[in-house]
């Protein structure tokens, strides 16, 4: 199987992820962002979207911890049922509306319920 194969055959069973850092040391910050960007979309300075199986996942944590410092960094990774169900607002908000697509139909959440309230429905 080729490498175009293997691509595709890993992303059939991805998951979406986003990932947040708070790094304290210029150079670390530096190694880590440039590692993000070329595994994952930017969403802001310090957040990305990456997609990956269990094994591209593995390759994105071992990458993150091999460029942060356990003692002074923050970095954060959370799973993402679909990038479409990210809530967005202000000036990047047009520019992600419709980025990945629709996301999935989901029941209707008190989160969601909350911020329809908290902005007049404008969402």
């Amino acid at each position: 199987m080729d490498t175009t194969q293997q691509k595709q055959k890993r992303r059939s069973g991805a998951q979406w992820y986003l990932l947040a850092y708070d790094i304290r040391h210029e150079k670390r910050l530096r190694r880590l962002h440039y590692f993000c960007k070329k595994h994952g979309i930017p969403l802001q300075k310090s957040v990305f979207l990456f997609k990956a199986d269990a094994a591209g996942l593995e390759e994105v944590v071992e990458g993150v911890q091999a460029r942060v410092s356990d003692k002074e960094d923050d970095v954060r990774l959370y799973p993402v049922s679909h990038p479409g169900s990210i809530w967005a607002a202000g000036r990047q908000n047009d520019k992600l509306r419709g980025l990945y697509g629709a996301a999935p139909q989901q029941p209707q959440s008190g989160v969601g319920k909350f911020f329809r309230r908290l902005f007049g429905g404008k969402m």
